[in-house]
Order: structure tokens, then sequence, then C-alpha cells
């Protein structure tokens, strides 16, 4: 039985380890994606359908005049023409850049595509300038906008506008396609002071016909820019571009364009890279994000395309090596637009840091872009939680530390049974010893002995594992909380000097010496030779329980030094409680060998009893 439950408890253990480095890896596959994206694509076509039951394409649609006897005569029957917008605009013009800003974001407009360049970040960084620049090298514009109807025409991104008019929070971009249609580009800067999310950048796209013709446009496809790892440090599995359909957010990882997999050496689940990937969908919102930094566009009008790309780009701190990065478009539907007549798209878009409370303010659960997991619940609990700790002691590493304190004091009760079952198993360690050589040669017997030792002196022997299986779903929590939260970057705490980092203070033939994971394994070390180890536990499990303290030390060695504060404090303080409770009286005294009563004699006795007793 102690063997049986040693080995759940590692399992159990192991279990959670191995699920935690599938998620680092970002290997987890959405099964039902396209099963998902074919029922999108179903509603899509659906949508597009007339009363009659024929499919309509912006290419086929006219707009007709009936005339006065009831017939569709030729004279009066206008035919929507197509907008060359490529064949008629002189692209040698030469790009001007425009530079506006807020307390915030610093933006960099430009005519090639009448987009945002670049957006730099005034607050991100202790409220100075941050080293980071959304789409500072990039695929294209952010914003920029293809009206050709094929995406792939990368040209067609950066047709050059002229600036109609400026003041210091907008600006107002316009391009003559051809005679009497246009495209007119709004964009104007957030105002903090008025209440409003500073990194939001409001959008406004027209079409305008001018002509007596009614004018087909094809697809527009808006670019979200380009993501790219922060810093060498940080891994590319945070790159992904997502959207959200109204219901569930979906998202797809750069491992997907990249190809490989995780068991690709044998042929299991390897895929060949892929420059693009195509999608149907229905989007309220799409977003293009790295492990802190986030782009969404968001329209009261659903997209109907999207496009991913992999895109690879000059590295940021080596321009001689190559880093991936990743970019999107999606594609709204316009169709056909009358003679003299306008479409308008508004968008809301946001280019900022992953601050979940910034995320959830605004609407249609853009917070998702977090990805806390199946644990979501528990995570924006904790996370709100340390915000409220935050605003009292203004740390981030501090706010962690209380935390984990309130954790443990949480869990306290629990944790201090365990504690005092496991100080009475090192109680009855040599009368285990003797029940062992005893029954020796009867090992069901010796089961019943011993859970009747257990019994005896109120020993529980899966009390050792219970309190951390009980917490695996705060560690998985706060791992999803923490690998992202860009509250942490740039925040230091002790010798750490950036809590979304890895606490690096030099390095040895190339190997980072990692102080604060180091601390955290010792004290786990210490920690699990503190408890008692059964007797009946074979050679191989306690060499296993050994090791655990090296496996996760591995396992969190490069982790963000937010999440192994955590598992640090959560050590000490455990060590903490496991000598209050060595040092208090306990009621329960070790039984010797001769003192337990065997089960089968128990047995005879009751049934001894019960017939002295029908005889009477």
């Amino acid at each position: 039985m102690d063997k049986k439950n040693t080995l759940i408890g590692i399992l159990c253990i192991l279990a959670g380890i191995g699920f935690m480095v599938k998620q680092t890896a970002d290997l987890r596959r959405q099964q039902l994606d396209n099963l998902n994206e074919e029922r999108l694509a179903e509603e899509v076509t659906k949508a597009s359908q007339t009363d009659a039951g024929a499919v309509t394409t912006p290419e086929a649609e006219t707009h007709k005049v009936v005339s006065a006897d009831g017939g569709l005569g030729k004279a009066s029957r206008l035919i929507a023409e197509p907008v060359l917008a490529m064949d008629m605009v002189d692209t040698s013009v030469a790009e001007k850049i425009v530079t506006l800003s807020n307390e915030f974001i610093e933006v960099e407009f430009t005519t090639a595509g009448g987009a945002i360049r670049s957006v730099s970040f005034l607050q991100t960084k202790k409220s100075e300038r941050d080293s980071y620049v959304f789409n500072e090298i990039n695929l294209l514009p952010a914003l920029s906008l293809n009206l050709t109807g094929d995406e792939n025409d990368l040209r067609a991104f950066t047709l050059p506008y002229t600036i109609e008019s400026q003041t210091s929070d907008s600006i107002t971009f316009t391009i003559e396609l051809e005679k009497g249609v246009m495209i007119k580009r709004i964009y104007s800067l957030s105002d903090s002071d008025a209440g409003q999310e500073p990194y939001n950048i409001r959008h406004e796209t027209i079409l305008l016909n001018r002509s007596e013709t009614p004018k087909v446009f094809s697809t527009l496809y808006f670019n979200l820019g380009t993501a790219q790892s922060i810093s060498e440090k940080q891994p590319q599995t945070f790159l992904n571009v997502g959207y959200f359909d109204g219901k569930k957010a979906r998202f797809t990882e750069i491992g997907k364009l990249m190809g490989g997999g995780a068991l690709s050496f044998i042929g299991i689940g390897s895929s060949e890279p892929v420059e693009k990937l195509e999608k149907t969908v229905r989007s309220e919102w799409v977003s293009v994000k790295n492990q802190f930094f986030a782009s969404i566009l968001s329209s009261e009008n659903p997209g109907r395309e999207l496009s991913i790309y992999k895109v690879d780009l000059p590295d940021l701190e080596d321009s001689s090596q190559q880093r991936p990065g990743i970019s999107a478009s999606v594609g709204y539907d316009i169709g056909t637009i009358p003679a003299n007549s306008t479409e308008a798209l508004e968008f809301d878009f946001y280019v900022g840091p992953k601050e979940f409370k910034r995320l959830q303010a605004m609407d249609n659960s853009q917070d998702e872009v977090m990805q806390f997991g199946f644990l979501s619940f528990i995570s924006k609990l904790l996370l709100s939680f340390m915000y409220g700790i935050h605003k009292l002691v203004p740390n981030w590493g501090w706010s962690i530390v209380i935390m984990t304190v309130c954790i443990k004091l949480l869990f306290w009760p629990l944790s201090a049974k365990s504690s005092r079952s496991q100080k009475r198993m090192a109680t009855i360690q040599e009368p285990m010893k003797e029940l062992k050589e005893k029954y020796k040669d009867n090992p069901q017997k010796f089961q019943r002995e011993m859970l009747e030792l257990f019994r005896k002196n109120k020993v529980n022997p899966v009390a050792g594992c219970l309190p951390m299986i009980v917490q695996m779903p705060i560690f998985f929590a706060l791992f999803y909380m923490l690998r992202t939260a860009s509250e942490l970057r740039h925040e230091s705490f002790l010798w750490v000097s950036d809590l979304s980092m890895p606490d690096t203070l030099g390095y040895v033939a190339g190997f980072p010496i990692n102080l604060l994971p180091m601390i955290m394994g010792i004290t786990m070390f210490y920690q699990m030779s503190m408890a008692p180890v059964s007797p009946t536990a074979d050679p191989a499990q306690q060499k296993i329980f050994k090791f655990l303290p090296f496996i996760f030390l591995i396992f969190l060695y490069n982790f963000s030094s937010g999440l192994v504060l955590y598992w640090t404090v959560q050590n000490l303080l455990t060590v903490l409680q496991q000598k209050i409770t060595n040092h208090m009286p306990d009621e329960a005294k070790p039984e010797s060998v001769e003192s337990v009563v065997p089960a089968d004699q128990k047995s005879r006795k009751r049934l001894t009893g019960k017939k002295s007793r029908k005889k009477g």
C-alpha cells in the first residue's frame, strides 16, 4: 500500500512537470481548429447568400435601376466597375514620416500605405522610454491597407498617400485611386487625461465613390504589424496570432509555420515549414503578440479572412543574424459602393503591454490575449489579488512574497496536518522495521498490520504528497500568470534586476549563473530531507524523491525570476512550518509491534464474542 501511494505521488509530480514542459514549449495543438474553421467558413458562405439562395461576390455584384415599364433596359442598367488601384497610382512618390505622441506612446506614421511605421513606449520601463519598439523591424507598416483583393501583392499595402490634415493628436491621409474614387484614412491618439485608454489608437478608413458608376472593392486586408522576440533570451514560442470569434479566443503559434515538432526526429507529428497560413474565420478582434506586448485590432464589423506570415528579420541585437517574427493580415468584405456614396470601417487598435488590468477594462474579452490557460479563473484571481497588494506595497517582488505568504496561510491547516502526520511517521520507523522483518514472507499480512499501525498512530501515508497535489493548481495558475505579465518587466527585487527574466549574475564558460533557482533547489532539497522516508519504500523510490529537487532546478533554471521567487518563498515557509511542528508536542504515542493486534486475531475475537452472546 505504501509503495503504491508513493508511486502515485511521484507520478502526480512528474505528470505536473511534464504538463508544464509541454505548455512551455507550446506544443499543444488545438485539435478542433480545422473543424471549427470549416464551420466558420460555412457561416461566412451562408451570410453572403441572397434571399433567393444565390451566392454573390463583389466581382459579380451589380446595382440596377428599374425602368418605367418595369423592365431592365440597356440604358437604365448601371454596371459596377472594379477599382484598378495599382494601374492608376503613381508609386514613385517619396515617403514622409510624421510623429505624434501622448504621455504613453510615440507613433511614427508613414505616407507609405497611410499607416503606422512604429510605436515607441514611454512608460513601460519605469516611466522611461522602452528599448523595445513595436514594428521597428517589420514586414509591412501596421494597419497598411491592401484593396486589390490579392493579399500576396505586398506592393499594394504601401501605396503612396498624401497628408490631408494634421493636429497634435490626429492625422488624415488620402489617396486618389482613380478619378472620383478616393480613400481617406484617419488616425487619432487617445487622451489619458480624459479617461481613455492611452495605448489605443482610434482609426477610420473611409472609401469615397464620387463617380457616377458603382465601384467594386474587393476584400480589404489590414496588416497588424510584425511581432518579434524582445531579446534573444525570450523564447520564440510566445510569438503567435490570435483571434476572437465571439465565443472563444484561438491562437496560432509561430511553431506551426516553422515546421518540425516535438517528436519530428522519429517522424511523429512532424510538419514542413510554411511561409503563410490562410484561414476563413469570423474575427471580432485579431492580435499579433510576443511575450510582453500585443497589437489588437477590433471592430464591430467582423473580419472574414486571416493570413498569418512567418517573417525572417534581422536580429535586434545583432543585425548579421536573423530572428523569426510573425505578422498577420485580416480581411474585411466591402463589396460594391454605389455612385456618389461612401463606406467607412471603424477600428480600435491597441498597441501596448500585456497588462491584465488594462486589457480586462477593454470590452469583448480582449484580456484573453494573456492566454492564462485552463486555470484562467485562478490566474485572474491571483493577479487581481497581487494588484491589490501592489497598491499598498509598490514593489512587484515584495508583492509576490506577500501573496505567497497569504497563500501559505490559506493552506496552513492542511500543511500542518500533513506535517504532524509526517512527524508521527518518523516516530514509528522502528515498529515498521520490526513488522517488515516479522512478516517478510507474508506481504499481504504485512500490509494489513502496517495500516493498523498507521491507524493507531494517526498517520496518513499520503499526507506528505497531499499538500503538493492540492497546491499544484495554484502553481500552474501562477506559471501562466507570471510568464507573460508585462508588469514584471524591468522591476527589480534585491539583486534581481528584472523579475520577468532569469537573475543571471554572470557567465562561466558561457553558462549563466542564476542564483535564485539555486536557492530554490537548495531549499527544496532541505525541505524534502526533513520529511521522513518510509522504511517500506524501496531504494529506487527514495532515489527518485531525492532527485526531484534537481529536476525542478533544471526545469526552472531559466524561468522568470518572479515565478522562481514564488517557489523559493514557498519552500522556505514550508521548512519553517515543519520546524514549528517538530518542536510542538504530539498527543499520539508510537505503538510497539506487540501492542498492535493482528487483524485476523481481531476478526476471530469479534466472531467468538458474537457466538458467546448468542449462546447466552
